[in-house]
């Protein structure tokens, strides 16, 4: 095996790893947290007398005081990391399936596909944990 491409591989790895975490701290976990960024987003709307914003933003406010539940956020951080579960198994059989052929190429492909889902996993994972306890407060 290529031991450069396979640092590349880790590299690239790492490098979602660390970025992740970042763009997700733009996410929100409780419907107490997504209203409160969107009343932020408010005053900065009227701030600035962007009326569409604002239009848009009291529309998704509306929404939110109506439909959102933790318990229904609860249930799609679950599907999401039992869908992610899946990518990552579904991922490690067709990898081993290729290593079993001596695809190398394949192989390569297959183990960076697996890093991204693993890393994905672990990310959703850390959010339905920050989530259950920005829940509890």
């Amino acid at each position: 095996m290529n031991y450069s491409r396979m640092t590349k591989s880790t590299v690239c790895a790492l490098a979602l790893a660390i970025t992740l975490p970042v763009l997700a701290d733009n996410n929100w976990y409780t419907c107490k947290e997504k209203q409160q960024q969107i009343e932020k987003q408010l005053q900065y709307a009227r701030a600035n007398e962007n009326q569409n914003q604002i239009n848009r933003l009291t529309s998704q406010k509306t929404d939110l005081a109506q439909n959102c539940t933790n318990e229904v956020l609860r249930q799609k951080y679950i599907q999401k990391i039992d869908k992610l579960n899946n990518k990552v198994n579904e991922t490690q059989h067709k990898l081993a399936k290729a290593q079993s052929k001596g695809n190398n190429t394949n192989v390569e492909n297959l183990q960076n596909k697996l890093n991204e889902n693993q890393v994905k996993l672990q990310q959703a994972k850390q959010n339905f944990a920050r989530f259950e306890q920005a829940a509890k407060q």
